[in-house]
């Protein structure tokens, strides 16, 4: 289609991405709300983060039918409306189960455009544009996770309850792209598209089940760096605790800035990318695990936002590029998933491997984290050297 004002339109299009992982914005209240809410377990305050994430799963699959009903700009604008409902009324109670509930609306927000947020990109643009914007997209998310972190960790100083007003940010976005962004013109896959790609209609193929599982475990342990850093500082009484929220935003924007350098890295690199993502995840965590200070603490987790940002828009652009045209918001979805019901399962799944080891300390997650990760970089290297992974490395350089 003719766009007049492109930078405007992709603007207004990348916009929604500024909330997209904004659920773990209020991270470092948790260890605020464990001295406040007394009697409520710690997996429990901790699931304040990662519980959105189990809503946002189960609307990333509701999006496609609820989309075809509504329109994928309508769809957009219902889980606009969600976010701002469920991000910013928990301001207004300190019942942890109210404050979970609405939580679930925050998620069910995000999930209704998380994977159309990916999707438009594929509808209005194509080849190298559409490559770049979705590396943009990522980076968009780290820019609008750091700001909503930084403003939350401000607004905590206050009081942890106005943390929550950090969502507030979603309002001008959902009047921006109302404003600008059209209902894309509706796609079906072709009888060539499907002989290409070899793929059924859905998307539903070994490959993005496969890319979805690898989303899950990567999630798993990606999320105690929110859940547990706060914890770990009070553990060891590290001075000057209350730079946590700094050093959260600092992850976030190192995500940012990975985002915005995907395209490069990965012609770089090529099939050895995911090898060197998910080494640098693992030697951020060995960083946690032997941390004394918040200054270690903080550079771990810039080595460690900056490699995750590398290994999610990876997955996603091999996704827009081996599934047919008109099966790419399933397959998103599909990805989206496992990436969401590992971020859910998170705490639930670091509390059964402390229970069952003996040692449920924060360090001991990181301990655990670095171990899953150095696995999977073994993993990664063996496939690159075996050069299973030349079809992803043309997927994403055609």
């Amino acid at each position: 289609m003719n766009i007049k004002n492109k930078v405007l339109f992709k603007t207004a299009l990348l916009s929604i991405s500024l909330v997209l992982t904004s659920a773990s914005a209020i991270s470092a209240v948790i260890p605020m709300m464990l001295n406040q809410l007394s009697g409520v377990s710690s997996s429990l305050i901790e699931s304040v983060v990662t519980i959105p994430s189990f809503s946002m799963m189960l609307f990333v699959l509701l999006s496609g039918p609820i989309s075809s009903r509504l329109g994928k700009k309508n769809t957009v604008l219902l889980g606009l409306l969600l976010v701002v409902i469920g991000g910013i009324l928990p301001i207004f109670t300190t019942n942890i189960t109210w404050i979970l509930a609405l939580r679930l609306v925050l998620g069910a927000g995000l999930g209704m455009f998380n994977s159309l947020a990916v999707s438009l990109i594929s509808d209005f643009f194509e080849g190298d544009e559409r490559a770049q914007l979705v590396g943009f997209q990522s980076a968009v998310q780290g820019l609008g996770s750091s700001l909503a972190t930084f403003v939350a960790g401000q607004l905590a100083l206050i009081d942890w309850q106005f943390a929550f007003l950090c969502y507030a940010i979603t309002i001008p976005i959902a009047l921006l792209f109302f404003l600008i962004i059209p209902e894309p013109e509706s796609g079906e896959p072709t009888v060539e598209s499907l002989t290409e790609k070899g793929h059924k209609s859905g998307g539903i193929s070994i490959p993005v089940l496969g890319l979805g599982a690898a989303l899950f475990l990567f999630m798993t342990f990606i999320m105690i760096v929110y859940t547990k850093t706060g914890i770990m500082i009070a553990e060891k009484s590290m001075p000057n605790a209350g730079f946590l929220g700094t050093a959260l935003t600092l992850f976030s924007l190192s995500t940012m800035i990975a985002g915005f350098l995907f395209g490069k890295i990965y012609k770089w690199f090529r099939n050895y990318a995911p090898f060197i993502s998910s080494l640098l995840t693992a030697t951020g965590f060995v960083l946690l695990w032997f941390a004394q200070n918040v200054t270690m603490v903080t550079v771990a987790m810039l080595i460690i936002g900056f490699s995750f940002a590398l290994f999610i828009p990876y997955i996603f652009t091999i996704l827009t590029k081996i599934v047919p045209k008109g099966s790419e918001t399933i397959s998103i979805s599909i990805a989206m998933v496992g990436s969401n019901l590992g971020a859910f399962a998170s705490p639930y799944v670091i509390k059964l491997v402390g229970v069952l080891s003996g040692n449920e300390t924060a360090s001991f997650s990181f301990l655990v984290s670095a171990i899953v990760f150095t696995i999977a970089a073994l993993l990664c290297l063996g496939i690159a050297i075996r050069g299973k992974g030349s079809k992803t490395q043309a997927a994403v350089h055609s």
